[in-house]
């Protein structure tokens, strides 16, 4: 099953029609990045600590330094 970068609004920062930033993403099936979706993060994410998950790859990503410094920009 393909896998996707699933973007997280929640705690973003970013408003309604705006992307949250590039480093906010957690990999999701394509099923279930479409449910994220349809029910909406607050339902998806539920019971889920995604902030710990995105902090996770954030720090495991060769990119780490670029986006510590986007993250305090």
């Amino acid at each position: 099953m393909p896998i996707e970068c699933a973007h997280v609004r929640n705690g973003s920062g970013a408003g309604m029609g705006q992307k949250p930033d590039d480093w906010r993403v957690v990999p999701l099936c394509r099923e279930h990045h479409g449910q994220q979706h349809t029910v909406g993060e607050q339902t998806f994410w539920k019971g889920i600590d995604v902030e710990a998950l995105i902090e996770a790859f954030c720090k495991a990503s060769p990119k780490a330094h670029e986006i510590k410094e986007a993250q305090s920009q």
